[in-house]
């Protein structure tokens, strides 16, 4: 655990948003409200034939293909390029280079499979996040060192939309399941201990627990809206599930199904069974 919070704590872990790579003047990597590429100095462009094998596609103010971003600064005028990578050398250019989520959470895998250190990836939905948990010497899938990830409930206050669930993956059934009410309840402390009112608790900082009433009527507002337009990713994936009445225990269920059966069937041979568990 100890050897695992100091990996955690390096600097080549740390968030780096695009930016210029003359004045460091950041890029807005949000588009609400309704901002467009030109208006923050972003150009789509192809990469050259040096870049081509290093870039891949990723969401950056919107889901993208593998595409270069020309950056014309609108404070200093200069002219560089960016893009989504999952190159450890891309990745790593020390000066002024955008290390978003995604490639910190490409990273972070690296190293824990080097160092032996279960992982699951931990994916909100109808926002374009991703972080991670790491099972402790204990056992237990631990809460997020990032503050901002393990009070990701937190986020919702942000102005820039809601999220509706919270699930997480890994390479084992176990490790697949839905998460929602983790990340909407408070915990007294990181270790897993007992909350003040004898219960396990969640993820979130206890300082926040007043809040998570609050929380949990925007998440359900979120999956009530059938226009994605109350979520930050402006997409309906929390909607369909409501409307298909799917529970958290339905969707660690097929979570784990997947898991199970990858490989091993084809899409035409899933069954109601599989999808609809018959649950108590």
């Amino acid at each position: 655990d100890k050897l695992w919070g100091l990996v955690q704590s390096a600097p080549w872990l740390d968030y780096v948003p695009v930016q210029c790579s003359s004045c460091g003047t950041v890029i807005p990597d949000e588009t609400n409200p309704n901002s467009i590429d030109e208006d923050v100095g972003l150009k789509e462009v192809p990469p050259t034939a040096e870049e081509h094998p290093h870039v891949r596609a990723g969401w950056y103010r919107g889901p993208r293909s593998s595409i270069v971003f020309q950056i014309v600064c609108k404070k200093c005028g200069h002219v560089s390029r960016w893009y989504r990578s999952s190159e450890a050398s891309t990745m790593l250019t020390p000066e002024k280079w955008g290390r978003l989520c995604g490639e910190q959470e490409d990273l972070r895998a690296w190293f824990a499979y080097h160092l032996e250190v279960p992982l699951r990836r931990i994916m909100p939905l109808d926002w374009d996040h991703v972080w991670s948990e790491y099972k402790g010497e204990d056992g237990h899938w631990m809460a997020p060192f990032d503050p901002s990830a393990r009070n990701f409930a937190v986020r919702l206050e942000e102005g820039i939309g809601f999220w509706s669930g919270i699930v997480a993956v890994g390479n084992d059934v176990a490790s697949c399941e839905c998460v929602t009410e983790e990340y909407l309840t408070a915990v007294h402390s990181l270790n897993n201990d007992k909350d003040v009112d004898g219960s396990v608790g969640g993820r979130a900082d206890l300082e926040f627990a007043p809040k998570m009433k609050e929380y949990r009527h925007l998440v359900q507002q979120a999956r009530l809206d059938s226009t994605g337009t109350l979520c930050q990713a402006r997409t309906v994936n929390g909607h369909i599930l409501e409307r298909a009445k799917f529970t958290d225990e339905h969707m660690t269920f097929i979570l784990q199904r997947a898991v199970s059966d990858f490989g091993t069937k084809h899409w035409w041979e899933v069954g109601d069974d599989d999808v609809v568990p018959r649950l108590e």
